[in-house]
């Protein structure tokens, strides 16, 4: 798979990061001080590439290819993370560089804080979509009003949401979003797999209104240069859990979606014909989220017990070559550990 993207640590010895580094953070400062209506007690975090390179708390850094498009500044206390800035250049504002950055950071640590200014509400925003909470807000002596964020990974058991499934094949805790791209099973042929895919529309964004477009056949294709290459495809899933793991249903569980395409399960062709799919808003390139993975078990369990449920897979499985989808980032441990349904 080509990567679009990725998050690593910073790397310092790499030649001129240190100097992008320096002078990405000089671009979103301004704009930051532009928001703020220039508040003198906003400092630079470095005053030149070799302030960078002897910074003394860690960093992820985010690239598309090799241009760097943001950073994550972090330090660390025992099993606690306090994120010191979260800086993306200006020119791709609003592109999800920062919270593919905060994502990642949440991945590798259950308990992280942060401290954002009031006035910032693009940063506040993006922290409340990743789970963080208000926790504290102060003024500095310059009059700045912050706020302290806070985000704690919930206990996976207690932080299950309660799911149930009514006789006409619908969660009614779900947000329902019909999708006529659905047939009838044919009889005595039950749902006896799970298939776990992702998506994302347009590609690597999240939170728009595209997936729930494209099942219900209203893409429009002068949208996205993208969306011209699918908008005539006639596709659907059961579920689609979002990133803050909003569960949304197209297609009663009773009747067939059109997720898995040419498919084989344990010998079985056309897994359409005895699947459920669940769609996971995310991609092959990074981590889902801890509210995505939450929802999942929930609904897995619940599908177990009422329709038995004896499976799940993931679409590159049933598919390979052909799919890739959940990916590599996909904690298929996680979920057969708390799901209690066999994964394969």
């Amino acid at each position: 798979m080509n990567e679009p993207f990725v998050v690593l640590s910073a790397d310092w010895s790499e030649p001129g990061l240190a100097d992008a580094a320096f002078h990405l953070q000089q671009s979103a400062h301004q704009v930051e001080l532009d928001w703020l209506g220039d508040p003198p007690d906003l400092p630079l975090l470095w005053d030149g590439p070799a302030a960078v390179a002897a910074c003394p708390y860690r960093l992820l850094a985010a690239f598309e290819g090799t241009a760097l498009r943001g950073l994550l500044v972090y330090d660390e206390e025992g099993d606690a993370v306090h994120i010191q800035r979260t800086v993306v250049d200006p020119a791709y504002f609003g592109a999800g560089w920062g919270y593919r950055l905060v994502n990642a950071l949440l991945a590798a640590h259950p308990r992280v804080t942060v401290d954002t200014a009031e006035a910032n509400r693009a940063a506040l925003r993006l922290y409340a979509k990743a789970g963080f909470v208000p926790e504290q807000r102060w003024q500095t002596p310059g009059g700045l009003a912050l706020w302290r964020l806070a985000y704690a990974r919930p206990a996976d058991e207690a932080a299950l949401p309660a799911l149930s499934l009514d006789a006409a094949g619908w969660v009614p805790e779900a947000r329902r979003c019909p999708s006529p791209n659905r047939d009838a099973r044919a009889d005595g042929v039950a749902a006896e797999l799970l298939v776990v895919h992702n998506i994302s529309l347009p590609p690597y964004r999240y939170g728009g209104p595209g997936v729930e477009q494209l099942f219900t056949n209203t893409l429009d294709p002068a949208e996205h240069p993208y969306y011209a290459t699918i908008h005539h495809l006639r596709v659907s899933a059961h579920f689609f859990i979002r990133r803050n793991g909003e569960l949304v249903q197209f297609v009663p569980v009773t009747e067939r979606a059109w997720h898995a395409g040419v498919s084989s399960w344990r010998g079985r062709e056309r897994c359409n014909d005895f699947s459920l799919g669940v769609e996971l808003e995310g991609c092959d390139f990074e981590p889902f989220a801890d509210a995505q993975y939450r929802t999942l078990i929930a609904l897995a369990r619940l599908l177990k017990q009422q329709l038995g449920l004896c499976g799940m897979t993931g679409h590159e499985h049933i598919a390979p070559g052909r799919k890739t989808d959940p990916g590599p980032y996909f904690d298929w441990a996680r979920l057969r550990r708390l799901a209690d349904l066999p994964a394969e």
